[in-house]
């Protein structure tokens, strides 16, 4: 470590921000903000195709950003390992001449993690690995991918989980690392800032609009409930493969088609003022290995409503929000009913402060750096 004692940190991503205002890999911003009083961070971003071949670098307040790509076209699938490894040998080029690093965090197993145990090996410092991926199925019950991420992950010298249902998929999975930690995500609660009191008679949806998430058998649920509940409105922030079954239902609904928003994707600080708007979120996806909309909204103070399976069900309970099957429509239904019911009963303050103590940029960020020194002296 350096002389004024912060940890020198290379951050290697499978996934990061194309450009401001890109949520695509915001949550490692996330990361590097919450962790930057403690630490130098270096992220070593590559992909396979961008605009520009080449290395480009650019300097942040709190990171230092090396992006690089192999190809300016498509790769075409049978050429796809070739250029695989292209991207390998240039990662680990760029990798390999930076100096005084500590420790290499990796987010994600099977590119950056390879390439974080490969580096690792090279500058003789410990790399850990955050796992995101959810569900974990997409990785196990494929072969080689199974295989290669046991491999990996049992070389690092710990491996994150962002749930603890994450961690309990990856050890079903026969996979043991040589230490698994659940430590969740980092939220930014200074820009999901707490609500005022002010009502607004409207329910929010956030998120990806795939199927499993949940957002068009939101909808039917506020079609269902909308003679009893005339007044209340439904926003829908995202876009994906439901986005168009959601405009043909709605093309189809005259009485609920005025009361309905469909904003497309927005930028984190755009979702957050819709936020400040909405009363409660409705989010009953299927799978979440964490669910960052969730904690988000839970940081303005919203109560949620959300699927009664996997990682949300960890941080979410009677004084912050319900629980439902997630394709259950008609359950969907009665839970925004019973939250419009009793959503004055619901403490914004509350629900915002445990938010805050639990995965606030400063509690988090000393947790992690706690983690980085641990494996650090024993280097």
């Amino acid at each position: 470590m350096n002389s004024i004692n912060k940890i020198n940190v290379l951050v290697i991503p499978d996934l990061f921000p194309k450009y401001k205002g890109d949520v695509q890999g915001i949550f490692v911003v996330d990361y590097l903000t919450s962790t930057s009083p403690y630490c130098n961070n270096t992220v070593l971003f590559g992909r396979l195709t961008s605009d520009k071949i080449g290395t480009s670098i650019a300097k942040n307040d709190d990171y230092d950003l090396y992006r690089f790509s192999i190809s300016s076209k498509k790769v075409p699938f049978y050429l796809k390992p070739f250029y695989y490894l292209l991207w390998f040998i240039k990662g680990y080029q760029i990798g390999k001449s930076f100096k005084n690093i500590d420790i290499i965090h990796a987010h994600g197993t099977i590119l950056s993690g390879t390439l974080s145990y490969l580096l690792s090996k090279k500058l003789k410092v410990p790399f850990i690995i955050t796992e995101h991926q959810g569900p974990f199925s997409m990785t196990s019950e494929n072969f080689w991918k199974r295989n290669w991420t046991k491999f990996i992950m049992q070389k690092a010298d710990a491996v994150l989980t962002v749930s603890k249902h994450l961690k309990e998929e990856i050890i079903k999975t026969e996979i043991h690392p040589k230490q698994i930690i659940v430590s969740y995500n980092p939220v930014d609660t200074d820009l999901f800032k707490l609500k005022s009191n002010q009502f607004n008679k409207t329910i929010l949806f956030v998120g990806r609009l795939d199927n499993f998430k949940g957002a068009l058998r939101c909808l039917e649920a506020f079609d269902r409930m909308n003679e009893k509940f005339s007044d209340w409105k439904f926003t829908i922030v995202g876009d994906g493969e439901d986005y168009q079954p959601i405009l043909s239902y709605l093309n189809n609904k005259p009485s609920i088609k005025s009361k309905v928003k469909i904003t497309g994707q927005l930028s984190k600080p755009e979702i957050s003022l819709e936020m400040q708007q909405s009363d409660f979120l409705v989010f009953p996806s299927k799978h979440e290995s964490f669910g960052l909309v969730i904690t988000e909204a839970l940081s303005v103070g919203l109560p949620v409503i959300v699927g009664n399976t996997t990682a949300p069900i960890e941080f979410v309970d009677s004084e912050n929000g319900l629980t439902v099957q997630f394709d259950d429509i008609a359950k969907i239904t009665s839970a925004m009913e019973s939250m419009i019911l009793n959503i004055s009963n619901y403490n914004a303050s509350k629900i915002r402060h445990e938010i805050i103590s639990k995965f606030g940029f400063e509690s988090f960020g000393k947790n992690l750096v706690n983690t980085y020194r641990s494996f650090i002296k024993k280097s």
